[in-house]
């Protein structure tokens, strides 16, 4: 098998570092995000139950952790079900840019961002909602996101002139074949 070949035998194009970090980071922790607000979704006497062990033990005795536990269970299930939407939309979105290149996932990872920030600042609210240096934040990876966009339409026209060149050569093969 090579590797930087697909099926076919043609080259596959390369990614930029940026966007290799960028995905693979935006998957990870939107996988992980996701499952959790999944399973509290699904599952909150779960979460109820986590929170009540842990308020037991020691080193989770203080005011802090208490708060937490408080902004935890006051979230509603099926609003951690759209959390996990969101995050499944934004693994999606990095998976597409990252595997196929194509641009759908920068929107999709766009929209993403801009449905959590609506679900978690107008939805859920309270201490939950987005503090600006979070929107600052999230706005500059969505332009980082967006920079990588160029390459991606590079490595797509690249691929694709690649693609129409080796046909004509085939084409020309063929014609060359048929003529003798």
């Amino acid at each position: 098998m090579n590797i930087g070949f697909n099926p076919d035998g043609k080259q596959l194009p390369k990614r930029t570092f940026m966007l290799w970090f960028l995905a693979i980071c935006t998957m990870l922790n939107n996988a992980m995000s996701g499952l959790t607000y999944f399973f509290y979704g699904l599952f909150p006497k779960v979460l109820r139950q986590s929170v009540e062990v842990m308020s037991n033990m020691p080193m989770f005795d203080n005011e802090q952790y208490r708060q937490a536990f408080e902004t935890y269970l006051s979230i509603a299930p099926w609003q951690y079900l759209l959390l996990f939407v969101m995050s499944a939309m934004a693994f999606a979105g990095a998976l597409i840019m990252l595997w196929k290149l194509k641009p759908l996932g920068f929107h999709l990872y766009t929209i993403s961002q801009i449905y959590g920030f609506c679900v978690l600042n107008l939805i859920i609210g309270g201490k939950l909602a987005m503090g600006w240096n979070e929107i600052i934040w999230t706005i500059m990876i969505v332009i980082v996101y967006a920079l990588q966009l160029r390459f991606i339409q590079h490595l797509n026209d690249a691929s694709e002139q690649k693609e129409k060149q080796t046909d004509m050569d085939n084409n020309n093969d063929i014609d060359l074949e048929n003529n003798e």
